[in-house]
């Protein structure tokens, strides 16, 4: 996808032509559209560095344009013209995160200074972003967090696999995260400038599923009143997620085993083949194998889209991400709602370590919130937990407030062990000489017990901060 310079964007044509001709004479590039209609389907194929419209338009008019644009592209600058007699359309504007607005007359030299202060915008915002891929990706990762070591397994294979073109399944259970790691995949490819496309299979109709996905013309059923690009079209020279990919009917995985072959797709109801550059990453949170196997899904299909396996574990095989995961939501959370949370509080801990967390990472984002607003002082207690929550905590060999031997002996040791390594900066060798063993069995307990070097965590576990979804 090609950038230009500038889209004007106005119903009189003479106000585009005129526009045109000064900015080609500056030596921009220009395109034009003469409605908010057409300047949002030359959005679709191409990117434009500023956009400069009218605002009182027929159709879609200025704001409308604002506010889409915002959900497609928001760091895109958008500089309004106005007469006189609208300068309170052009304040909202403003408000609606307008970079500009410019009245009627219009002066050459008002306009040109205008321009270039957005120019220079976009230019410091491209260096950044060029900054951002000379940088390692776990440097960049600040909304993600983790501590276990499966989980930075996984993050180094996704760092590795990122940047090439092979297609992703990523299993795990509903709430581990498995959109977020198919985003954060995106973001770390060399398409991440291009588009994100998600959509899952299990939440529509067949019909309306093939609809999404490859588009469909007029006619082609009933409330199909005009042509529609669909899902890989839009995400052309990006990335797409196919989430629930289990659900997907027979036909259905026919089309997608084509997209994958042929790299060609055709709208329902159309016979045209249709181009597409895509990187198709899919999920499933059941085995697929299994799904071949009962023949309901295409084994031809499930190789296809198999090359590169990430498997997710649950939360409660990953009991080293609670803790670190819970603050995360708190200062979220605290930020949101206003609140000063500082933490767990300690008789808080065992309780969570001890609940298996059936929805994962999705549910521990909700009981923290839930804990959050309802926590009475700085710390979170265990009043304010779920009571399946505090079930847990009740149960087993701790259910009278006490460790039994085992528990006790290891949880000792872990703390010995910890402060140890603490105050020999982790160093392992000296370590083990203060605490009378060897090395190696220094070793042998650091990794039963999940004691790892925190200065040596370079990957990190996806959340949701931006999106809230798991």
């Amino acid at each position: 996808m090609s950038i230009i310079d500038f889209l004007i964007v106005d119903d009189d044509p003479l106000v585009c032509d005129s526009l045109k001709e000064m900015l080609l004479l500056e030596g921009y590039q220009v395109d034009t559209a003469t409605g908010g209609e057409q300047a949002l389907a030359k959005l679709n194929e191409e990117r434009f560095r500023i956009i400069i419209s009218d605002i009182q338009m027929p159709g879609i008019n200025g704001l409308e344009l604002l506010r889409e644009l915002k959900g497609r592209s928001p760091d895109t600058p958008i500089i309004f013209i106005t007469g006189h007699g609208h300068i309170d359309g052009a304040v909202e504007a403003i408000k609606l995160g307008a970079y500009d607005y410019i009245t009627k007359p219009i002066e050459d030299l008002r306009l040109k200074l205008t321009l270039r202060r957005a120019l220079e915008k976009v230019a410091l915002q491209d260096s950044y972003q060029n900054l951002k891929k000379r940088l390692r990706p776990w440097e960049l990762a600040e909304n993600l967090v983790f501590k276990d070591r499966k989980m930075g397994q996984l993050l180094e294979l996704v760092h590795t696999i990122a940047d090439t073109m092979a297609t992703v399944l990523i299993t795990g259970e509903s709430g581990t995260g498995k959109s977020l790691l198919a985003r954060y995949i995106h973001d770390h490819s060399a398409r991440r400038e291009g588009p994100f496309g998600k959509i899952s299979g299990g939440s529509l109709s067949e019909t309306l599923l093939e609809s999404e996905l490859f588009g469909h013309v007029r006619g082609a059923f009933t409330g199909a009143i005009r042509d529609k690009k669909g899902k890989f079209e839009e995400a052309h020279g990006g990335t797409i997620f196919l989430d629930d990919i289990n659900t997907a009917s027979l036909n259905l995985q026919t089309k997608l085993l084509r997209v994958l072959q042929e790299k060609v797709i055709e709208r329902v109801g159309g016979n045209t083949p249709i181009q597409t550059d895509v990187r198709i990453i899919t999920a499933t949170n059941t085995s697929l194998q299994e799904e071949v196997a009962n023949r309901n899904f295409r084994e031809d299909l499930y190789y296809r889209i198999n090359v590169v396996n990430l498997d997710i574990p649950p939360l409660r095989e990953r009991l080293s991400d609670i803790e670190p995961l819970i603050e995360h939501f708190i200062q979220r959370f605290n930020r949101s709602h206003n609140r000063r949370i500082k933490g767990l509080a300690p008789s808080a801990v065992p309780l969570c370590l001890r609940y298996s967390w059936p929805g994962n990472v999705r549910e521990l984002e909700n009981v923290t919130e839930r804990a959050v607003l309802l926590s009475p002082g700085e710390f979170i207690v265990p009043e304010a937990l779920p009571p399946e929550v505090k079930a847990a905590g009740q149960t087993g060999p701790a259910a009278s407030g006490y460790l039994n031997l085992e528990e006790a002996l290891g949880q000792a040791e872990r703390e010995i062990l910890w402060e140890t390594l603490e105050r020999f900066q982790w160093n392992r060798q000296h370590s083990a000489r203060a605490l009378g063993i060897s090395r190696t069995t220094l070793f042998n307990k650091m990794k039963k017990l999940q004691l790892l070097d925190p200065r040596r965590q370079t990957g990190a576990y996806p959340t949701a901060e931006t999106s809230g979804d798991f």
